[in-house]
Order: C-alpha cells, then structure tokens, then sequence
C-alpha cells in the first residue's frame, strides 16, 4: 500500500513534451512534403526545440535505467536517419510500399522530422542551396544530432553507474549492515 508514486510537475512537463514531439512530428513531415512552413509551424518548432534542451538538462542528474533507455532512443534515431540516408542515396524508394510507411510511421517518435525542418530552413536562408542538396544535408545534420545525443547519453549512463545508483535509486554502501 506504500506505492503510492506522486507526479511531479516535471513528470508532467515531459508527458507533455513528448505529446508536443509527436505532435510537431506529424506536423513538420506534412509541411515537409511542399516546403510550406508557417509562422506557427515555426513557433511550435522552436518550443520543441527549447523542451529538448530542458529535457536533456533535466536528464542530466536521471538513474542509470532512464538513461539506459533514452540511449538507446537516440541510437534508434541515428539508426534511422542513416536508413533515410542510405534510402535516398541507393534510390531504393520510388513508389509507396511498406518499407517506406513503417520508415515514416517510425520517423514520427524520433526527431528526424523536426531537425529535417530545421536544417532546411537553415540551409535555404544561409547557402540558399537547392532541395535535393537541402534534403541531404538536413539528413546528415540531422544524423549528426542524434549522435551527439547518443554519445552524451552513453557518457550520462556510464557516470550514472559509476556513482553506485541502480534502477531504483542510489545505493548506500554501509546501509544493512548490522554488527
């Protein structure tokens, strides 16, 4: 009967985040078919992408299962993102086909959509490049931040272990001792 976890405002924050990402997910990938990004678009863009640095933050002090698993998300997002790459490079997608929709069911629970979108306003207003090269680009920036994710995740956990804590919080070594 002593189970009776509370939520925390943070706990709601990041229920909340994570509908705001599927949310802008979808949103960015329909935009991203034309190219027609709007004011609010960009607004809800950027929101996500400032929740994303306060998650990373808040993450920063998480137990070593947390971490574990968030991870293993952005290795999961890199791993995708290199698919869309080697897709686009090899031209292995030319008309709609299950491979295809399962990549895109999947690319709405990782960033992919979002950085697409941001990479391509970047690259038109900095190089005004063209979209093929916009596209490639994006997926490479994009390959790029879920790495660095990754990698600071791995260091996240690692440090997390390193402090003795364990998935359910931190163990004290001279706790149970009785002489």
């Amino acid at each position: 009967m002593g189970d009776n976890k509370r939520w925390r405002a943070a706990d709601f924050a990041a229920v909340g985040w994570v509908a705001l990402h599927l949310y802008t997910s979808v949103l960015a990938f329909m935009h991203s078919l034309y190219q027609t990004y709007t004011s609010w678009t960009w607004v809800l863009l950027a929101v996500w992408l400032l929740g994303l640095l306060a998650l990373d933050v808040w993450l920063a002090a998480g137990r070593p299962g947390l971490l574990r698993f968030v991870k293993w998300y952005w290795a999961f997002s890199a791993a995708l993102a290199t698919g869309v790459i080697l897709a686009a490079e090899l031209d292995l997608i030319r008309d709609v086909n299950g491979f295809l929709v399962f990549g895109v069911l999947c690319s709405f629970l990782t960033p992919l959509n979002q950085l697409l979108a941001f990479t391509w306003l970047l690259f038109q207003w900095l190089a005004d490049l063209p979209g093929m090269v916009r596209y490639s680009g994006g997926c490479g920036a994009a390959l790029f931040v879920c790495l660095l994710h990754f990698l600071y995740f791995t260091w996240l956990h690692h440090r997390a272990r390193q402090r003795g804590a364990t998935n359910h919080g931190p163990v004290d070594p001279g706790a149970g001792t009785v002489e």
